[in-house]
């Protein structure tokens, strides 16, 4: 094992367990106290970890970085499969809202060519994207950044919808429900989410398929209020057929 595959799988390990201690990690990946110490000082000194005491804990920031990390790799491809086909969707002149998350930032790297856009969005990331596009012109909501989403929300962002009309609305879901429609897992996020709804002329859900039946706390939009879903051909078919009664529009890449 090299030195670099040694200090990932002291990451992982801290992920998992939360707190270890120096030679726990030693003997687990079968190097001396006096190399683990080595590594622990070249992470720490790159703001991954923080040690305590003989015992070593993963940074906050750290944890928020492999979270989002791992969230883009999920699924990788079906994302950008979606963000392709979703992109298509949006013509010279639009106005569009790109909500925070991983399938939508697919949608933002497909229209960095695109000509006389409005884009405005809650993510981070989406507007880095988007920031050297010239035919684009980007507006950002403010409000508290969820770091682990790279995501703003709260009530400065709510405030700032209020005094905008939009022709388009890419949505993620954390989950979708036959029963509940789109549900998100974070309070704030949902509450803008909804409002984004209010604003837009036209909904559209982009998710994976693995989303479909997954459980989520917050309520964001009913079916009856999304025009289209673009999601993944291993979309059940129980989804489907709710999809149909309810017509919406799908889109299955």
């Amino acid at each position: 094992m090299t030195g670099q595959e040694r200090r990932e799988a002291i990451l992982r390990h801290l992920e998992m367990n939360e707190r270890a201690r120096v030679g726990d990690l030693a003997r687990c990946l079968g190097v001396s106290t006096v190399t683990m110490r080595g590594d622990l000082s070249m992470l720490e000194s790159t703001g991954y970890v923080v040690r305590l005491h003989g015992a070593v804990v993963l940074s906050r920031n750290a944890a928020a970085e492999i979270a989002f990390a791992e969230r883009r790799q999920r699924h990788g491809g079906i994302k950008e499969r979606i963000g392709e086909a979703a992109a298509l969707l949006i013509a010279d002149g639009d106005a569009v809202i790109l909500d925070a998350g991983t399938t939508t930032l697919e949608i933002a790297r497909c229209i960095k060519d695109r000509e006389n856009l409005l884009v405005l969005t809650n993510g981070l990331d989406i507007a880095m994207e988007l920031s050297h596009a010239p035919g684009i012109e980007v507006v950002v909501l403010g409000g508290r950044l969820r770091k682990t989403a790279l995501s703003f929300s709260g009530a400065i962002a709510e405030e700032m919808l209020a005094a905008y009309r939009f022709d388009k609305l890419f949505l993620g879901a954390d989950a979708i429900s036959i029963e509940n429609g789109i549900v998100s897992d974070n309070e704030g996020e949902a509450r803008l989410n909804r409002a984004m709804v209010q604003i837009a002329a036209q909904v559209v859900a982009v998710a994976d398929s693995s989303k479909a039946g997954q459980r989520g706390i917050y309520h964001v939009a009913s079916f009856d209020e999304i025009d289209r879903l673009v999601t993944d051909d291993a979309l059940p078919d129980a989804f489907r057929s709710e999809m149909r009664r309810r017509r919406v529009d799908l889109t299955l890449v």
